[in-house]
């Protein structure tokens, strides 16, 4: 492992391997909090490394004091499940190649996040009577939402549509349980592959300033590699203030890289994802175009940052010539179609858009933004009781995400209806405590105020002061109900 200032993670994550493995390599690049003294506590041999902007360098210096006959390679805002232990374990006993390729479950706090050019899937271990908190480490750090005051049984909480979608996943109860501890008090992820478990060997290497990789050095040595069908839980975006941080850092380094190299695939490649996360559009679109002129072949993530990009700049037909693309690599591409239905419906073809994007949702059912886009098409056309059945469908599937709550809002505020948007504001806060930014607290407590309901609309300002201390309307309705 690399690591900096990792004290709210590392324990954790060496909690989760202490049993596996027969050593512990830390190699830290400068941390100033506890991150050292957790890292001695579980035995681990740390060594200090000067941070030169790259990330192989610092790994590298990293396999330079392993021992042992395998490696296994962690981020501190990893872990292992119980479950994937003894897998791989008989990897490295009973190998069948020299190297393995895990998945990366990477959690996130809502649909809305960047996986490449695949969308990020509700967690059907999400429990769905147990709220977490989305934000923080899993286990002690989520602790599940508890309603603090009667309101809803006052409020009539759940108006017949809300028990019946409640009803209906409580039915589907049974397929709300997994295997794993791990991650499943989290609303969302994403499943993406990479090298993490290698044999030693002379010449192991890592390569790459960013979204570093063994591969190179595996492939040139004739090594085998193989996939593992087992998982490395990830909950890096659920820290938030670190995330946001990382994203500059991490655009900054990608285009180093570029610059440095503008010919190399894999420089183009990490431009464009990073572009993309930043919402880097102009940039994302000249990555992905240098990459065009070198591959003949494209990947898929290629195409679609390219048409995503050009999306995102208003340039809706050029957006629609890569979608059409990826779409004949890949008729089933449901994000493809997605974006292709979002871009017609730009240009003015509403029927067309409307059709493919119910064809993008018969593709990946469980992926939200597309629900959500047809929701906001029926709002826009002054449907609204198809946007809210819409609406509750998705949240049959993904009951975590934050921007579903806010469809509520905005289609009940198109009707003037203030009881049903207090209602869906305190179905967000129960569901999503962490959601709304504050704007669900204030919604319901003024509703609740004005129907007399002052002690509940206090709780309500007081549960909002919790996860928001700092917003200022909050404090100011406290001052005036109070």
């Amino acid at each position: 492992m690399i690591v900096k200032n990792e004290e709210a993670a590392l324990g954790h994550c060496l909690e989760s391997v202490k049993t596996l493995v027969d050593e512990i390599i830390i190699v830290d690049t400068g941390s100033t909090d506890k991150t050292i003294d957790i890292a001695n506590s579980f035995g681990a041999r740390v060594h200090h490394f000067k941070w030169r902007d790259d990330f192989s360098a610092a790994r590298n210096e990293c396999l330079k004091y392993c021992g042992g006959e395998w490696v296994f390679i962690l981020d501190a805002d990893e872990a292992i499940d119980e479950t994937d232990r003894e897998k791989i374990l008989n990897a490295c006993q009973y190998p069948r190649a020299d190297a393995y390729s895990l998945i990366t479950r990477t959690y996130t706090p809502t649909s809305l996040e960047c996986s490449l050019d695949a969308g990020v899937r509700p967690n059907i271990a999400f429990p769905l009577q147990n709220r977490a908190q989305q934000s923080g480490m899993p286990a002690a750090h989520n602790r599940g939402f508890e309603p603090e005051s009667s309101y809803g049984a006052r409020l009539h909480l759940f108006p017949p549509d809300i028990i019946a979608m409640r009803n209906n996943a409580d039915i589907q109860g049974k397929r709300y349980i997994s295997n794993y501890i791990e991650g499943r008090s989290l609303p969302f992820y994403a499943d993406n592959t990479g090298l993490r478990l290698a044999r030693r060997f002379n010449g192991l290497a890592y390569n790459g300033k960013i979204h570093e990789t063994l591969g190179p050095s595996l492939i040139s040595n004739g090594k085998t590699i193989e996939n593992l069908d087992a998982v490395i839980h990830h909950y890096g975006k659920m820290l938030k203030e670190r995330e946001e941080r990382k994203v500059g850092y991490y655009l900054t380094l990608a285009r180093q890289e570029f610059d440095s190299a503008p010919a190399d695939e894999r420089a183009q490649f990490n431009l464009l994802q990073q572009a993309l996360v930043a919402g880097r559009w102009e940039l994302a679109l000249e990555a992905a175009q240098a990459r065009l002129k070198t591959n003949s072949v494209p990947e898929p993530l290629i195409l679609y940052g390219a048409g995503l990009a050009l999306q995102e700049l208003d340039r809706h037909d050029e957006a629609i010539d890569y979608f059409d693309l990826l779409l004949k690599q890949n008729s089933k591409h449901a994000l493809a179609m997605l974006g292709k239905g979002v871009s017609l419906e730009a240009l003015g073809d509403v029927s067309l858009g409307r059709e493919l994007i119910i064809k993008a949702i018969e593709l990946q059912p469980d992926y939200v933004p597309s629900r959500g886009r047809l929701a906001e098409l029926e709002i826009r056309a002054n449907n609204l009781d198809a946007a809210r059945g819409i609406t509750l469908k998705a949240l049959e599937t993904a009951p975590g995400e934050p921007a579903l709550y806010d469809l509520l809002l905005k289609i009940e505020a198109a009707r003037n209806n203030p009881r049903q948007i207090a209602r869906d504001a305190l179905l967000g806060i129960q569901r999503c405590p962490g959601g709304g930014d504050g704007r669900w607290h204030r919604l319901a407590a003024i509703y609740l105020s004005r129907t007399g309901e002052r002690g509940a609309a206090m709780s309500i300002l007081e549960l909002g002061l919790k996860n928001f201390p700092d917003d200022v309307e909050l404090i100011r309705l406290k001052g005036m109900i109070k």
